[in-house]
């Protein structure tokens, strides 16, 4: 059983979330701030494309767990056959091992570095192409329906706190290779155009004036003196300006990690 959180402590924690801007600021509010009302021993979170044969890390950030924790389910074709993250995958919902009941029937590596008493969770992205997973172990007590309202009702935020944190890791490296002249609205526009939007579309999808955004591919493409969007486009591709988004996927552009 895990102790009673009152609403107010809940609402208190996910508060905390707002003020989460880094990666490693996201793995140290589950190291202690989650604590308060999610008791555990180790963890490992991140997002995942997801394939038939099995998933690759975007990015992930693990604590309390040995490094080959992950490495371990690495198949020879470069995909992750990770069977928690499976689980959940397959189930949608709040996925929950308990040593004292579910060690026979738990996939091997569940238990293999120790860990007890494991709680998994995440949440899709709308094309399905992409999962955020939240993976906690040594869970002290014994795991049950209040386990998985608190996954319920945690992981939407940690969800949003991790692609936040990702989105602008990854605008902060986009920056660095940005030309001076670029400003950061005009990168953003530029990212657009890349994948083939028209004015219209990216007024919408920025919230701006057609207008406004016609005068600024028209900056664009003085600054990086070319004529057309395709050859904008291009150039910008070719220099690392920007990178393609996998299709429909709302998380938009990622770098893979080592």
């Amino acid at each position: 059983m895990i102790a009673r959180v009152s609403g107010s402590v809940l609402v208190r924690t996910v508060s905390s979330l707002r003020e989460i801007d880094t990666g490693e600021t996201l793995a140290k509010w589950v190291r202690h701030e989650l604590q308060t009302v999610f008791p555990h021993g180790a963890f490992l979170l991140g997002l995942w494309r997801v394939r038939p044969a099995g998933v690759v890390p975007v990015k992930y950030y693990a604590w309390n767990l040995p490094a080959e924790y992950v490495a371990v389910h690495k198949q020879h074709d470069g995909l992750y056959d990770a069977s928690l993250l499976h689980g959940w995958l397959k189930c949608g919902e709040p996925l929950l091992l308990d040593a004292s009941h579910d060690l026979a029937n738990s996939p091997a590596h569940a238990w293999k570095f120790g860990a007890r008493n494991a709680a998994v969770h995440g949440n899709w992205d709308y094309s399905r192409q992409h999962a955020s997973c939240f993976c906690f172990h040594d869970i002290p007590g014994e795991l049950g329906e209040e386990h998985s309202f608190l996954l319920d009702f945690l992981v939407p935020h940690l969800h949003a706190a991790l692609i936040r944190v990702l989105h602008r890791s990854r605008s902060g490296a986009a920056r660095l290779r940005t030309p001076r002249s670029l400003t950061p609205r005009e990168l953003e526009v530029l990212d657009w155009v890349c994948e083939g939007k028209t004015s219209s579309e990216i007024a919408a999808i920025l919230g701006s004036a057609r207008s406004t955004i016609r005068n600024q591919i028209q900056s664009i493409l003085v600054k990086m003196g070319v004529n057309t969007r395709a050859q904008a486009a291009a150039k910008a591709m070719k220099k690392g300006l920007v990178e393609p988004r996998h299709p429909d996927s709302q998380f938009g552009p990622f770098s893979k990690t080592g």
